[in-house]
C-alpha cells in the first residue's frame, strides 16, 4: 500500500464473542500482542468498542489507558452496555455511567485528539425524530461527562487525592537516567514501611462519584 503511495494506518477493532464465542483477537490486549508481531506494525493500532471490552468483563478505560501507552489508540467506539450479554450497542452514557465517566478522564487527561465514534443502534421502537434523538443524546452525553471529568480534574482537592494516591508516579520510570540493575538492587527498600502505607482510591473515587452524582 504505501509503496504505491497509499498513506493509510489499519486499526483492529477487538470483540471477545461477536459473531462467535471464540475470537481470535478478543481484547485489546490480544490486538496490542498481535500487533507487535506484524512487519510493519506502525501502521497499525486499535479502534476498541466500550461495549466489547465490557461484554468481557473488562474495564473499557483500562484498556484505552493501555492502548494509548503503546500509541495505538487511532480512534475509538463510544457506546453503552449492561454486563457480560450480547453486544447492546446503547447509547453512548447508558449502561454503564461509572465506565463512561472514566473513559472520558482517560481521554481527556491523555490529551486524546483521534476520531470518536458513537456505534450504536437506536431502539427499533424508535420513529425516525426518535433516532435523531438518541444520535444527539450521545454527544450530549460526552460533553456532560467532558465537563463534569474537566471540572473534577481542576478540582484542588482531587488534585490532591490523585497525589496521595500516588497516580504522577505510574509515568516514573523504575529505574532513573544511567542506572541499571545493581543500582535496583542495592536501593534501600523497607517492606514492613511500605505495607503500612495506603493507596487513598477510596476517596479518589468517592470525589469522581460526586462530581458524577452532580453534588460539585
Amino acid at each position: 500500500m504505501h509503496d504505491r503511495g497509499y498513506d493509510l494506518r489499519f486499526a483492529i477493532e477487538p470483540k471477545p464473542n461477536e459473531p462467535r464465542g471464540d475470537i481470535l483477537l478478543p481484547t485489546i490486549g490480544h490486538a496490542l500482542a498481535f500487533i507487535g508481531s506484524l512487519d510493519r506494525s506502525e501502521l497499525f493500532g486499535v479502534n476498541p468498542e466500550i461495549g466489547h471490552e465490557e461484554m468481557a468483563g473488562l474495564n473499557a478505560a483500562h484498556g484505552y489507558a493501555q492502548a494509548l501507552w503503546h500509541g495505538k489508540l487511532f480512534h475509538i467506539d463510544l457506546n453503552g452496555q449492561h454486563g457480560p450479554r450480547y453486544d447492546q450497542d446503547l447509547r453512548f452514557g447508558a449502561g454503564n455511567v461509572r465506565g463512561a465517566f472514566w473513559v472520558v478522564d482517560t481521554l481527556e487527561a491523555a490529551g486524546f485528539d483521534g476520531a470518536l465514534h458513537f456505534d450504536y443502534k437506536t431502539p427499533r421502537t424508535e420513529d425516525d425524530a426518535g433516532v435523531w434523538v438518541s444520535a444527539a443524546a450521545c454527544m450530549t452525553n460526552y460533553l456532560i461527562l467532558r465537563d463534569k471529568v474537566r471540572a473534577f480534574r481542576a478540582d484542588p482537592e482531587v488534585q490532591q487525592a490523585l497525589a496521595d494516591a500516588r497516580v504522577p508516579e505510574l509515568s516514573v520510570p523504575t529505574l532513573a537516567d544511567r542506572e541499571g540493575w545493581a543500582d535496583l538492587e542495592n536501593d534501600s527498600f523497607d517492606p514492613d514501611a511500605h505495607a503500612q502505607r495506603g493507596m487513598a482510591f477510596e476517596r479518589l473515587d468517592q470525589l469522581a462519584l460526586e462530581y458524577l452524582y452532580g453534588v460539585r
